[in-house]
């Protein structure tokens, strides 16, 4: 049963001059007039689903299981046009009956990290100040507060077994004021800000405080740390500062608390940055003292450890080989014994990706209460569903067999709750006990009950040499499989990841379907889900080996009579972004290309900021694979482009730089492609800010219509002025 009634009303759809807000910037070289929607693309009749319908509907997520298996604490969101940012509340849901609460109201709530004290208290994250701090509600009436004042913010938090202590992860102690502080009014004392103060090699000393002075490729002040603080009632009062316990070039990600307390598994990595190295490894630190024991193997990636119940056993993800890095390989489930130090590997010989759907695990497994098994999420081809290992036996079992993906899971005890999400459906949350039947709590489902949502045709079509590709085919309304119909042809990022069959909040396929076009999002070699081999298919050979295996797909799909060969567009984020770029540097059998936060140049890219994803994926690519990448990459191939191509990304990117973008845009210009360059300002990686996205969202559906469909009233570019001979 939903609970929508009780949420606030989802405001009107947006005039389309929403997307002409002047916070998009374009390069002054070519500045890009307004979007505006085109009289094809008016006012929608009843019951379409437009942009703005698809950015607006809400979602659960956040899933926490409380101690005593009674409650689920969950979050509602939704992204406000309007007023242009995501509004998200805070839910409670009781596994017995199913009766749902709201806890918070406001639209100025931010909420995230939900936990639970030990006590039963609930706890979360919300900003003090515009800083991220823990806060506590006892659910006994009274109101939330915060337990934490920690300068800089809350990044993550975990409570001690007895809920006294939070394991947090803060802003690095900065040593420099430290020493200025403890120096008092005496200017000689402590050490000289080194950025500030240089002697030169004249002997001279040189105040200077514009000077920028690297001695490593990562910034590690900008990295947070590991600290224990007091937040408990009883908590100690020596206590009460927190106390840092891990230092650089350590960056902690995550952390467990032993039963009894006294020690932190500690999830790091010893480089400072994942933008350089993926290789994380696990330490046991010493909660009173900070020392801390590195208890895995230094070439494998190992992550996300949960203690047993008893405190005897610690079970964990690592690679399964040392020839591969941690984006190469598949991830089995370790346990090692507290007591003698062996290690046993449950997961040897499965092929499911385990812990999420990356080739690197996004949760942890969770322990039953009796320590018999651990469940965890699971990915084996496009689905995702709630596994269990067998700790004695080291056997894997499904637990849940489902139409959709698994989204979010908590176990507590004999209790579980989680979320499952279709690419029609937008999410249910589930609880129950382990073992038996679960119950609906709430959903988000009747928001597009209106929309007449179609579920996508699950395909497997040929690959390249005898490959195969799998993925999903959106239709129009009333539109058959032999119509010979426009099409776009969507690549997911990564590359190691997959599309599933799960709603997404970004890629507006169900909208694109609407506007008339055929949408194949697929998963060619590379990617998770199909086993080891099938992810390391394009090892050594980005857009290569992965392209033939999508242009084999959409061969297919037009020998079908699906779609038509005259009329297709292609499109990609991240990974998908590259390879547009490769497609539309290889073929010009589309008529139209979006990238977006895409890479360009494999060889500027190691050296802009992402060189972990080609140290992991060539081989020694700063020397021994430089000419490879060169020839694999776009820019190689700049001067065969014709494709008109639209290119986005934003400008505060750090794994993918927007230099990348940039210097493809530039040669599109030169060479006389119709292009257009889009930057958002304040996005990173994922473009999040709701007039951001509705804006590229809305340019991205313009471009086809104009170069894929013919629509004159669409959205294309300036003709280019090419650099002539």
């Amino acid at each position: 049963m939903s609970k929508l009634q009780d949420r606030p009303a989802l405001p009107p759809a947006l005039l389309s001059a929403l997307a002409t807000l002047a916070v998009v910037t374009s390069l002054s070289l070519l500045s890009a007039p307004p979007v505006a929607l085109g009289a094809s693309a008016a006012a929608p009749a009843a019951g379409d689903f437009t942009l703005e319908d698809f950015l607006q509907v809400p979602t659960l997520g956040s899933v926490a299981v409380s101690p005593d298996g009674k409650l689920v604490a969950y979050t509602w969101s939704r992204r406000d046009l309007e007023q242009d940012k995501r509004i998200t509340r805070l839910w409670l849901g009781e596994i017995a009956s199913g009766g749902t609460r709201q806890l918070t109201f406001t639209d100025e709530d931010r909420v995230a990290g939900l936990a639970w004290r030990p006590d039963g208290a609930l706890s979360f994250l919300r900003p003090v100040d515009g800083k991220m701090q823990v806060w506590v509600n006892p659910l006994d009436g009274s109101e939330p507060r915060p337990v934490t004042d920690i300068d800089g913010g809350v990044g993550a938090y975990w409570w001690s077994p007895d809920g006294t202590m939070l394991a947090v992860l803060a802003d690095p102690v900065d040593e420099d004021d430290d020493a200025d502080s403890d120096a008092g009014e005496d200017e000689d004392a402590g050490a000289p800000d080194r950025e500030d103060r240089i002697e030169n090699t004249a002997g001279q000393d040189t105040d200077r405080v514009d000077w920028t002075v690297y001695d490593r490729i990562e910034k590690p002040e900008e990295y947070q740390q590991l600290f224990v603080v007091a937040a408990g009632r009883n908590a100690p009062a020596e206590d009460a500062e927190p106390r840092q316990l891990t230092f650089a070039p350590w960056h902690p990600y995550e952390a467990a608390w032993s039963p009894d307390g006294t020690t932190l598994a500690v999830t790091f990595n010893p480089r400072f940055s994942s933008l350089i190295d993926e290789e994380q490894q696990i330490a046991l630190v010493d909660v009173a003292g900070g020392q801390a024991e590195v208890i895995t193997p230094t070439d494998r990636h190992s992550s996300l450890a949960a203690w047993s119940p008893d405190g005897k056993q610690l079970a964990y993800y690592m690679d399964r080989e040392a020839d591969y890095r941690a984006y190469l390989n598949l991830k089995d489930v370790m346990l090692r014994d507290m007591a003698g130090g062996r290690v046993t590997d449950l997961t040897p010989d499965t092929q499911w990706t385990l812990g999420g759907t990356g080739s690197t695990p996004s949760v942890a497994p969770q322990w039953g209460s009796k320590g018999r098994y651990l469940y965890l999420p699971a990915a084996h081809g496009t689905n995702l569903d709630l596994v269990r290992v067998d700790v004695r036996k080291g056997d894997l079992e499904q637990v849940t067999d489902l139409e959709g993906n698994l989204f979010d899971l908590s176990v507590h005890g004999n209790s579980f709750a989680y979320l499952e999400t279709a690419l029609d459906k937008p999410g249910t949350l589930f609880a129950g006990k382990l073992g038996g039947k679960v119950r609906e709590i709430d959903s988000t489902n009747e928001a597009v009950a209106t929309y007449d949502l179609q579920p996508a045709q699950k395909l497997r079509l040929p690959g390249s040499d005898g490959g195969f590709v799998e993925g999903f085919l959106f239709l129009p309304p009333g539109a058959g499989e032999a119509d010979h119909l426009p099409a776009i042809i969507e690549m997911h990022g990564g590359p190691y990841y997959r599309y599933g069959n799960a709603w997404t909040s970004r890629y507006p396929w169900q909208v694109l379907a609407r506007n008339g076009f055929a949408v194949f999002i697929c998963n060619p070699r590379g990617g998770t889900g199909y086993g080891q081999d099938f992810l390391r298919g394009v090892y050594r050979n980005f857009g290569t080996d992965d392209y033939l295996d999508i242009m084999a797909a959409v061969d297919a799909l037009v020998e079908r009579g699906t779609i038509d060969p005259d009329r297709l567009g292609f499109t990609g984020y991240s990974y998908g972004g590259l390879m547009t770029d490769v497609v539309v540097s290889r073929t010009d059998r589309f008529k139209a290309a979006v990238s977006i936060a895409g890479i360009w140049n494999y060889v500027s890219a190691m050296g802009q900021n992402n060189s972990q994803l080609l140290i992991d994926s060539y081989r020694r690519p700063w020397d021994e694979d430089l000419q490879r990448m060169w020839e694999h990459s776009p820019a190689s191939r700049a001067d065969r482009i014709t494709t008109p191509t639209l290119v986005m990304h934003g400008k505060d990117d750090e794994p993918v730089d927007p230099r990348q973008s940039i210097e493809m845009f530039h040669y599109l210009q030169l060479n006389g492609v119709p292009s257009r360059l889009v930057l958002y300002p304040g996005e990173g990686h994922g473009i999040n800010k709701p007039s951001h996205m509705i804006d590229y969202e809305t340019r991205e559906l313009q471009w086809f219509r104009y170069y894929v469909l013919g629509d004159e009233n669409a959205l294309g570019a300036e003709p280019p002025v090419p650099v002539e001979p």
